[in-house]
């Protein structure tokens, strides 16, 4: 296969492969960090590549999966929609979190057959409001507020404890005594 170029700082991009293999050979990649990384042809965090059987996503689909799953939009995978339905068997994924932000060059094992490369949708951080609430403003908060004293509820609450503490002290003592 063509060597697949991975920029550094690569964010948000995923990477769909087709496995040609059995299901014993795609359990065993799944199952040993170093051959994924023979497999791909590079050193990746494993942790950032998923393996599995399409039937895995039943009722889903790989698409579904991607979509829902994955936050890729439904107008990326447009194209190769009827490749990808067509799928079946195991699947590798490659998340750009897999390259560390470091460039990277793959040389993908002939077993593995490149579907598709995609995009998450980024999160929109910027405001498109401004706050105007009272609330909002720096320094709004009241200042130190005085703390009340307890009612004469609580104080009677609290001097009933500790006598009944007391009394249960003295108690065991005489127990402890007499036995």
């Amino acid at each position: 296969m063509t060597p697949i170029t991975i920029p550094a700082h690569e964010v948000g991009v995923i990477r769909v492969f087709a496995l040609s293999m059995t299901d014993d050979e795609a359990r065993a990649l799944k199952d040993d960090p170093d051959a994924i990384n023979t497999a791909l042809g590079a050193d990746v965090d494993a942790e950032q590549v998923e393996i599995f059987p399409i039937s895995d996503l039943e009722g889903v689909g790989l698409a579904g999966y991607l979509i829902e799953g994955n936050a890729v939009p439904s107008e990326q995978i447009a194209p190769d929609r009827a490749k990808i339905d067509r799928l079946g068997g195991w699947v590798l994924i490659v998340f750009s979190r897999a390259f560390g932000g470091s460039a990277t060059t793959l040389t993908p094992d002939p077993a593995l057959t490149l579907i598709g490369t995609y995009g998450e949708v980024p999160t929109d951080w910027s405001a498109t409001e401004t706050v105007t609430s009272e609330a909002a403003k720096p320094y709004s908060a009241p200042q130190d507020t005085i703390k009340k004293k307890p009612s004469d509820a609580a104080m009677s609450g609290r001097v009933a404890t500790v006598v009944l503490i007391l009394l249960g002290l003295f108690t065991w003592a005489m127990i402890w005594i007499a036995g």
